[in-house]
């Protein structure tokens, strides 16, 4: 059903577009890098990625994908909009979670690359790393990916996640920025 399609699309995509903001609430500590530069002299990936914030976006996400899940586990057990079983649904939230924040560790590896700062803006970059990087990884789950997102009018849903991430990225980093755990709004 195509109507059904693009909310559902978003709802399995939740683990993944949470994955980021909550690498930032437990970001901190020791970077991914290790404080490690390349020849150009720039950083791998820079001091905003750190080893904290990667497991909590990508636990965070996982744990997303049960709380989404279970209520249709239990009272509807053949619903299309359960994850899965409670192993299924932590397994693909993490997978499309810890995705999405490897395409962000390599959007900054690109920016790295391209001289910019920590912070600085880089369009389109910014907005679809991570989705790039969830997409991606998702496909080493493919059984479980496919019919969710490149398959029939799942198509459309993730149509619908393209069009929509760049005001929902803009949205949640302004309100990073405003409650003080972003430098910058965008």
């Amino acid at each position: 059903m195509a109507l059904e399609a693009i909310p559902q699309a978003l709802w399995f995509f939740l683990p993944a577009f949470v994955a980021n903001p909550m690498a930032v609430v437990f970001g901190g500590g020791t970077p991914i890098d290790f404080g490690r530069t390349l020849r150009d002299g720039q950083r791998l990936f820079g001091d905003g990625k750190t080893w904290r914030g990667l497991v909590g976006g990508t636990l965070s996400g996982a744990f997303l994908g049960l709380l989404l899940t279970e209520p249709f586990n239990l009272f509807a057990p053949n619903s299309t909009w359960s994850f899965g079983s409670v192993g299924v649904a932590f397994g693909a939230s993490a997978v499309l979670a810890f995705g999405a924040l490897l395409g962000d560790l390599a959007g900054a590896f690109l920016k790295r690359r391209m001289h910019k700062p920590r912070g600085a803006k880089a369009p389109a970059l910014d907005q679809y790393d991570f989705v790039v990087g969830a997409i991606l990884l998702s496909l080493t789950i493919a059984w479980w990916s496919v019919p969710r997102f490149f398959s029939g009018d799942a198509v459309l849903g993730l149509l619908a996640i393209i069009v929509i991430t760049p005001a929902l990225h803009r949205a949640v980093n302004i309100v990073g920025y405003r409650v003080g755990r972003k430098n910058e709004p965008w």
